[in-house]
């Protein structure tokens, strides 16, 4: 065991495409002594690391077998007291349902630093790939993160009671949770016409657009055989999206028919 502990940083490490990764973050991987990878981390991410470091899987994904939450940091806390610098590696921005949160204090809790580090969080990385701004004043002036996966009991409560009206939702891990979603949503008023994006496996070579309604979202889901990891944006923004392609391919055939003549 060293004198001293080591410093724990957690790392965003973006939507997908690498190039999306931070400066900070390719530092960070190069000096690493340990690194702990979520699921949602890829291989061209991880040829940052340095050759000797000790790379660790401990991603977690529903329905298949995972490392919970409570061994994760366990193993980030004996690191610490092995190795300088450990990074836990995790998709998106560690800040937004990372849960970073639990092993910050839990770190804290047994005297390790430990430095957050923001990466590109995959609402706006899945946004930008399609060209979509999140807030436009004739679409949409708010913007919600919310999650679709449910705890213990729960029922995708932040759903209740919530209109789409003026706003832009990005739902993170709601997929399995989507039926319930739609329901909540129809029920709180909202039209089954509210226009939905499906974002499979946002920024990446396999990235998918899949273009649905509050009403026939959950047979688009099916019939496209939707996988995640999956981010849903719904409201207004998205018939800006579908309005963008339209003029995007009137000017591709002006152009042609200009160059034709």
């Amino acid at each position: 065991m060293k004198s001293s502990l080591g410093k724990v940083y957690l790392v965003g490490a973006g939507p997908g495409n690498p190039d999306l990764l931070t400066i900070r973050a390719v530092k960070l991987l190069r000096k690493a002594d340990v690194i702990l990878y979520d699921d949602l981390v890829s291989g061209e991410v991880l040829k940052y690391c340095r050759k000797s470091a000790i790379l660790e899987y401990v991603g977690k994904r529903i329905g298949q077998h995972s490392c919970q939450q409570d061994e994760i940091n366990r193993k980030l806390s004996g690191f610490a007291q092995e190795y300088s610098n450990i990074v836990r590696l995790k998709g998106g921005d560690p800040s937004i349902y990372g849960r970073a949160g639990e092993e910050v204090e839990h770190l804290a809790s047994l005297g390790i630093e430990c430095e957050m580090v923001a990466g590109v969080t995959t609402a706006s990385g899945a946004a930008s790939s399609l060209g979509i701004p999140l807030t436009h004043r004739d679409y949409a002036r708010e913007i919600l993160f919310l999650s679709g996966h449910k705890k213990t009991g729960k029922n995708s409560e932040s759903f209740e009671d919530l209109n789409l009206e003026g706003k832009t939702a990005l739902v993170y891990m709601g997929l399995n949770s989507l039926e319930d979603i739609r329901e909540k949503l129809l029920s709180s008023g909202n039209s089954e016409s509210t226009p939905i994006a499906f974002i499979e496996n946002a920024t990446t070579p396999k990235q998918r657009v899949i273009l649905a309604t509050l009403g026939d979202c959950t047979v688009k889901a099916k019939d496209f055989d939707i996988k995640t990891p999956s981010l849903l944006i719904l409201g207004e923004i998205v018939r800006f999206y579908i309005e963008l392609e339209r003029i995007k391919e009137e000017g591709k055939n002006l152009l042609l028919s200009d160059l034709k003549t």
